[in-house]
C-alpha cells in the first residue's frame, strides 16, 4: 500500500476508534429484558452495612441461580452530554433548531450505563478473568484531564495495561477471600479502583453497582431471559492477565486489528476499497449511453449464473437484478467490493438468494470433480487443542479449492439479518413447484421448533424449514440454540414431518448416494451449459441479423466483388494502351528500317568516305541518327513487352481475387441463409427478448426494466434444477462423509466446540474448522455486533464471501470487522431510507473529526455517512441521485419495485427517488378485506402539542382506531403506528398499555409484546412491512421545530410510506404539514391523498354489524 493510501486509511480507522471510546453500553435495555426480580440496585448505603446481603435476590421456587453479573460504576448516559458540553468550544444549538431535533431523535443518550461488567459465579466469587470494561469511562477522564487530543490507540493500550496491573493487586488483596464470596466492602473497593483509573467519577444520585442473577429452571433449563437479546457481547475468553474485554463497543478491537494490520502494511483489497474512495473519472454512470451499452453487453447469456434459486419459472430477475448480480461475479471474482443500492421493494434479498445458489453450485462443481467424496479432504489430519480444555480434536482440513465459499450475511439490524438467514429455510422461500424439496430438512424442521412452556411446536404450512441452506448465529444464544439444536438434542412434535438433530438423521439412509447425486449434477450442469450457449448463439444471431439485412451482410462483399471487377477493368484498359503503344513503335521501327535501307542505297563513294567530303559526313549523321532512333524504338517496345507482362500477371491475380470475392458471396449467402434457419429453429424454440433500439432506450423503458433480458422459464427451471442437484450432491456428501470414520464426523465435533465459546489455540485452526460448518450450512448470520466474537481467530481475507443488508442504516465504522476478513463483499442498502441511529452528541462526532484533515471534513462521520454511503463510492458502477441539493452517487442501483401499492409507490418515487423506479408489481388490486374499509389517506386532525410535539387529540383518535379493531375481530391488529418523534411513540404505547379494555380484553404479555412490536418511531420500523401504516405526525404551528426538522430530508416520510403494503394514513395538521417540503407530496397533483376525518373510521364498527355474534364498537367522532 502506498504511504499515502496507508496514512488515509490509519486517520478514518483512528478517528472512528476515538468515536467507539465514547459509545455508552447500554445497561437498560440489558436489565428491561429481564424479570423485574431479576435485578437489584446496590446503593452506598446497603454496601455499607456491615450485615448487609448485597447478593441477596427473591428468586421464584421454581428457578434456580447459576450466576451473577455485576455492573459497576453506574451513570447516566446524559453525563458524556454534559462532559461534552464542558469541554467543545461549540455551544449548544438552540432548542427550535433543526440540528436539535437531530440530536434528540436520533441519538440514543437516554438510560443508565456503567463503568464494567463482572460475573460471579453461583456463590458470588468474581470470575476476574472475565470481567469486561466499558472504554466510555476513561474516555471522558481523558477528555476533561487532557482534552480531546489525548485520546489514541496508544494511550488506551497504556491505560488498558494500567487496569490490568490494578485488576491483579485487587485479586492479590483479596487474601482470606480469595476464592469466595465477594464482599460488599470489595464491591466499593472496585468501584475506587475504576474511578481512580478512569479519572471519572459518576453522580452521587445513582447505584454504585446493578446486581443481575443468571437463573434456570429446576427442568433444568437456562433461563432465556439470563441472556438478553440486546446483550450481545459475550467474553472472548482472554486471560485477564493479557487482554481485557470491552464491555461498550462491539467494534473497538476490530478497529484495533485492522490498524494493526495496516500499520504492517497488511490491508485486505475490500477494507481499502471501502475507505478510499474511487475516483470520480472511473465512474461509468448506468443512466448514460455508455452506461447502458455496458449494461447490454454485461447481459449477455453467457455472463448468466448458472445457480438459481428455487423460485417459480415465470418470476424473472429485473433488468438491473441482473446486471448487478452478472457483476457481482464477474467483479469480485478475485475478491474485492460491490455496493448494489436497492430501494424497498427492488428485489435486494431475491438478488442475494441467487447469489448463494450460484455460489452453492460453483462449489458443488468442485465436489463433482472428485472421484470419491473422502477426496474433499486433505490426507493429513491434525490434533486441535482448545484452550482451558485438555482434550483434544481430529481434524482434517477441506483441500484449498473447496474453501472460499464461505457466505455469511451482516448487518446492524437484526430483522434484516433474520429476513435472510431465517426466511430462507421457510417453504413460503420456494416456488410452489419446489415445495417438496429437502436438504437435510428434519434437521432444519429440529432447529426451527419452539419449545416453551407448551411443550415443543414445528412450524407450520409455509413456515415449516425446506432445507438447512442457512442459520442464524451472531450472538451467544443463537450459537448455543443451533449448536444444541444441530447436535444434541431431537425433539418430538405433533407434526407428522418428524424433527431430527444431525446425527439422528445421519442413521437414516440418503434418497442418494455421492456417485449418484455425483451423476445427477453433472446431467443438470450439461443441461444448462447447453441451454446458455444456445441462448448465447441466438444472441450472436440477434446481433446479426437483428440489426440488418441480408443486403446489408452481403454488401461489403459485393462491394469487394465490384471492386475487383473495376481493377480488372482498369488493367485490360491498361493492357489494351500497352498493345497499342506497341502497334505504334512497330510501325515506327519498320518505317526506320525502311530509312536505314534508302539511306544505305546513296552511300558516297570510297574516296569520299576516306576524305570525309561534306557529302560523307552528311551520310553518316543520317546513319547515326537512323540507327539511335531504332535503338530507341527497341528499348521503347522491351519496355512494353515488360509491362505487358506484369499487366497479365496484375490482370490473373486480379480475376482469381474476383473468382474469391464470387466465391465467398456464394458462402456468405449461404451462410446468411443458413443463420436465418438456425435463428429461426432457435426462435421457434426460444424465448427472444426485445431489445432497445438504441442501448440509451434502457433508461426509459419500463417493461424492459422489469421483465430484464434473456429470460425464459425453460432456462429458471433448468438452472433451478441445477442448484437442487448441487444441494442433492452437498447433501450426499455430507451423509457419506460424516459417517462413523468419515472425516466430517470428527469436523464436526471442532465445530462443536468453537460453537460452544471453545477457542483453539491454534489461530490457524479456527478457520478450518468454521469452513466444515459452511459446507453444511451453507450460509450463517450475524449481526455487527456479534461479528467479532462470533468470528475471533479470523484473519484478513478468511471469508469468502459477507453480504451487507441494510447497510444505509449501519454506522461505517459497524462494518470494518467485517470487510476486513472478507475476500469478497457485497454491500446492499438504500442511504435513502433511515440514517444511522448514533449514540453520541453530534458536537462530539464533528470535534474527533476535526483533530484530523482527512476527517474534518466529515466525509467518514457516523452521523453523515453510512456504510452503503462509502460502499457506494467504491462502486464503478452506479449512478448520480439527486438528494436534496446535491447529486450523490449511488451503487449500481435497483429499479423495479414490487411491494407498495398505490399511493404508496407514486408518493415515495417522486419523494426520494427522482420517479426513477419503476411500479412492477404483478398484482395491483386491492385488497378483498382490508382492515380499514378506506382508501389510503390524510386524517387531518389538529390540536396543542403536549410533552414535546405528542398531540393528545391524535393519540387518542388511534388509540380508538387499535381498541375498535380489537373489538370488531378479536385480536390486536396487524399494522404499525409510526412517528418521527420519541414522544409520540411514548405517548402512544402508554395509552395503550392504560385502556381499560371492555371485555375480551388482551392479555398484558400479548398487548406489551405487540406495542414493542407494532409502535415505535421510524428507526424501528426499518426493513420491515405491514399491510397498513398509520403516521402520527404530531406537532403544532406554535411547535413547529419538530416538523421542519421532520421534513429537512425525504428519509423519514419515505420509510414510512414504503412500510404500508396496502394502506398509510397520514394523521396531522394539514395546514402544518401539508406545506412543508416532501410532505407535501401528499397534498398535490396525482399523489393528492383524500382527506379523512375521525369519523370516517366510523366504518370499523360499521364492518361488525353484519356480523351479529361479535358485539358493535364504539364509533369514533
Amino acid at each position: 500500500m502506498a504511504p499515502l493510501a496507508q496514512a488515509t486509511t490509519l486517520a478514518i480507522l483512528d478517528y472512528w476508534h476515538k468515536v467507539e471510546f465514547f459509545i455508552p453500553y447500554g445497561l437498560e435495555q440489558y436489565l428491561d429484558e429481564l424479570e423485574e426480580w431479576q435485578s437489584r440496585p446496590l446503593l452506598r448505603s446497603t454496601l455499607e452495612r456491615p450485615d448487609g446481603d448485597w447478593l441477596g435476590i427473591d428468586v421464584p421456587e421454581d428457578k434456580a441461580v447459576t450466576g451473577y453479573n455485576l455492573f459497576l460504576g453506574i451513570f447516566d448516559k446524559s453525563q458524556i452530554s454534559r462532559v461534552c458540553e464542558s469541554v467543545l468550544p461549540h455551544p449548544q444549538t438552540a432548542s427550535n433548531d433543526e440540528s436539535a431535533f437531530e440530536n434528540e431523535e436520533r441519538t440514543e443518550l437516554e438510560g443508565l450505563t456503567c463503568f464494567a461488567k463482572l460475573p460471579l459465579d453461583r456463590a458470588g466469587n468474581p470470575v476476574i478473568d472475565a470481567i469486561s470494561i466499558s472504554t466510555a469511562p476513561w474516555a471522558l477522564g481523558q477528555t476533561l484531564a487532557s482534552g480531546l487530543q489525548s485520546l489514541s490507540y496508544a494511550a488506551f493500550d497504556e491505560a488498558r495495561e494500567d487496569l490490568i496491573q490494578r485488576l491483579r493487586d485487587f485479586m492479590s488483596s483479596r487474601g482470606p477471600f480469595a476464592g469466595r464470596t465477594m464482599q460488599a466492602s470489595e464491591v466499593l473497593k472496585l468501584q475506587t479502583l475504576l474511578c481512580d483509573w478512569a479519572g471519572f467519577s459518576p453522580d452521587d444520585a445513582q447505584p454504585v453497582a446493578v446486581l443481575a442473577a443468571k437463573v434456570k429452571s429446576l427442568n433444568g433449563k437456562v433461563s432465556e431471559k439470563a441472556v438478553p437479546d440486546d446483550a450481545e457481547k459475550e467474553d472472548e475468553e482472554e486471560d485477564v492477565l493479557e487482554e481485557l474485554d470491552i464491555l461498550n463497543s462491539f467494534y473497538i478491537r476490530d478497529i484495533e486489528r485492522a490498524i494493526e494490520g495496516i500499520s504492517s502494511g497488511n490491508i485486505p483489497p475490500t477494507l481499502a476499497q471501502y475507505l478510499i474512495a474511487l475516483p470520480a473519472t472511473n465512474r461509468i454512470d448506468l443512466y448514460s449511453e455508455g452506461g447502458c451499452t455496458a449494461i447490454l453487453n454485461a447481459l449477455r447469456p453467457r455472463f448468466l449464473n448458472r445457480g438459481h434459486w428455487l423460485a417459480d419459472a415465470d418470476q424473472s430477475m429485473s433488468l438491473m437484478q441482473q446486471f448487478a448480480l452478472n457483476q457481482i461475479r464477474e467483479k469480485t471474482e478475485n475478491g474485492g467490493l460491490f455496493a448494489v443500492n436497492g430501494p424497498p421493494g427492488t428485489g435486494k434479498t431475491t438478488l442475494l438468494r441467487d447469489l448463494f445458489a450460484d455460489n452453492i453450485v460453483q462449489r458443488a462443481r468442485i465436489l463433482a470433480g472428485l472421484a470419491k467424496a473422502d477426496d474433499a479432504f486433505v490426507k493429513d489430519s491434525c490434533r486441535v487443542r482448545f484452550k482451558g480444555n485438555s482434550s483434544t480434536v481430529t481434524l482434517r482440513p477441506l483441500i484449498d479449492t473447496l474453501t472460499g465459499f464461505e457466505m455469511v450475511v451482516a448487518s446492524s439490524n437484526n430483522a434484516a439479518v433474520e429476513n435472510i438467514s431465517v426466511d430462507l429455510v421457510k417453504r413460503k422461500a420456494l416456488g410452489e413447484a419446489w415445495r417438496q424439496f429437502g436438504y437435510l430438512q428434519p434437521v432444519a424442521h429440529n432447529i426451527a421448533v419452539k419449545d416453551g412452556k407448551g411443550g415443543a411446536t414445528s412450524p407450520q404450512g409455509e413456515q415449516m424449514p425446506w432445507g438447512l441452506i442457512s442459520c442464524a448465529l451472531g450472538n451467544s444464544r443463537n450459537r448455543r440454540l443451533f449448536n444444541e439444536r444441530f447436535s444434541m438434542f431431537s425433539l418430538e412434535t405433533k407434526s407428522s414431518e418428524h424433527p431430527k438433530r444431525f446425527w439422528d438423521w445421519l442413521k437414516e439412509p440418503n434418497p442418494l448416494s455421492f456417485s449418484q447425486a455425483r451423476e445427477f449434477f453433472h446431467q443438470a450442469d450439461q443441461a444448462v451449459e447447453y441451454a446458455l450457449t444456445e441462448r448465447e448463439r441466438l444472441a450472436q444471431l440477434l446481433d446479426i441479423i437483428g440489426h440488418g439485412s441480408e443486403a446489408d451482410y452481403l454488401a461489403p462483399s459485393i462491394a469487394r466483388i465490384q471492386a475487383a471487377k473495376t481493377q480488372i477493368d482498369v488493367i485490360s484498359a491498361a493492357q489494351i494502351g500497352n498493345q497499342q503503344e506497341v502497334s505504334t513503335l512497330q510501325q515506327t521501327l519498320q518505317q526506320l528500317i525502311l530509312e536505314q535501307q534508302l539511306i544505305d542505297r546513296s552511300s558516297p563513294g570510297f574516296w569520299a568516305r576516306l576524305f570525309r567530303t561534306q557529302e560523307a559526313k552528311a551520310y553518316f549523321q543520317r546513319r547515326k541518327s537512323n540507327a539511335l532512333n531504332q535503338l530507341s524504338t527497341h528499348q521503347g517496345l522491351t519496355d512494353l513487352q515488360t509491362k505487358a507482362t506484369k499487366l497479365a500477371d496484375k490482370m490473373s491475380e486480379a480475376t482469381g481475387h474476383l473468382e474469391v470475392e464470387e466465391q465467398n458471396l456464394s458462402e456468405l449467402t449461404q451462410q446468411w441463409c443458413d443463420w436465418n434457419a438456425e435463428y429461426d429453429r432457435l426462435r421457434a424454440r426460444l424465448c427472444v427478448p426485445r431489445l432497445p433500439a438504441k442501448a440509451l432506450d434502457l433508461v426509459s423503458d419500463e417493461q424492459l426494466q422489469i421483465e430484464g433480458l434473456w429470460h425464459d422459464e425453460e432456462l429458471a427451471r433448468l438452472r433451478s434444477a441445477l442448484f437442487a442437484a448441487a444441494l442433492q450432491l452437498q447433501q450426499a456428501w455430507v451423509h457419506e462423509t460424516a459417517q462413523s470414520g468419515g472425516a466430517l464426523r470428527t469436523n464436526l465435533v471442532g465445530v462443536n466446540k468453537l460453537l460452544s465459546n471453545q477457542v483453539p489455540e491454534d489461530p490457524d485452526h479456527t478457520l478450518r474448522i468454521w469452513q466444515n460448518l459452511f459446507m453444511v450450512v451453507p450460509v450463517v448470520s450475524s449481526t455487527f455486533a456479534s461479528f467479532a466474537n462470533q468470528f475471533r481467530g479470523l484473519g484478513p481475507s478468511s471469508l469468502g464471501w459477507v453480504f451487507i443488508d441494510e447497510a444505509g442504516q449501519a454506522v461505517p465504522q459497524a462494518a470494518v470487522g467485517a470487510l476486513w476478513r472478507a475476500r469478497r463483499c457485497v454491500v446492499v442498502g438504500d442511504p435513502l431510507q433511515i440514517e444511522p441511529v448514533f449514540t453520541l452528541p453530534t458536537p462530539l462526532i464533528d470535534a474527533l473529526g476535526q483533530l484530523h484533515p482527512v476527517t474534518a471534513d466529515n466525509a467518514y462521520a457516523p452521523h453523515c455517512v453510512s456504510v452503503q454511503r462509502l460502499a457506494d463510492q467504491a462502486n464503478r458502477f452506479g449512478a448520480y441521485a439527486s438528494f436534496m441539493d446535491e447529486n450523490i452517487w449511488i451503487g449500481s442501483p435497483l429499479r423495479v419495485h414490487r411491494r407498495c401499492h398505490e399511493p404508496m409507490f407514486s408518493l415515495a418515487n417522486r419523494i426520494a427517488y427522482d420517479n426513477k423506479m419503476v411500479y412492477g408489481l404483478r398484482n395491483r388490486a386491492p385488497l378483498a378485506d382490508p382492515l380499514i374499509d378506506l382508501a389510503s389517506g390524510w386524517v387531518d386532525i389538529r390540536g396543542a402539542v403536549e410533552r414535546k410535539q405528542s398531540v393528545p387529540e391524535q393519540i387518542e383518535f388511534m388509540t380508538k382506531v387499535i381498541v375498535s379493531l380489537f373489538q370488531r375481530d378479536r385480536a390486536l391488529p396487524e399494522l404499525y403506528v409510526i412517528s418521527p418523534f420519541k414522544a409520540i411513540r411514548q405517548a402512544m404505547r402508554e395509552q395503550i398499555m392504560q385502556v381499560e379494555w371492555q371485555y375480551p380484553a388482551p392479555k398484558r404479555d400479548e398487548l406489551k409484546h405487540w406495542v414493542k412490536r407494532s409502535i415505535g418511531t421510524v428507526h424501528t420500523f426499518q426493513g420491515k412491512e405491514e399491510k397498513t401504516v398509520f403516521m402520527i405526525l404530531g406537532a403544532d404551528p406554535e411547535n413547529a421545530g419538530g416538523a421542519q426538522w421532520a421534513s429537512s430530508k425525504p428519509n423519514l416520510i419515505n420509510v414510512a410510506l414504503t412500510r404500508a403494503q396496502h394502506c398509510v394514513y397520514l394523521v396531522g395538521d394539514v395546514e402544518l404539514w401539508g406545506t412543508l417540503p416532501y410532505f407535501k407530496e401528499a397534498c398535490r397533483g396525482e399523489t393528492n391523498l383524500p382527506r379523512w376525518k375521525r369519523g370516517d373510521f366510523a366504518v370499523i364498527a360499521q364492518k361488525v354489524k353484519s356480523d351479529k355474534s361479535v358485539s358493535k364498537t364504539p364509533a369514533l367522532e
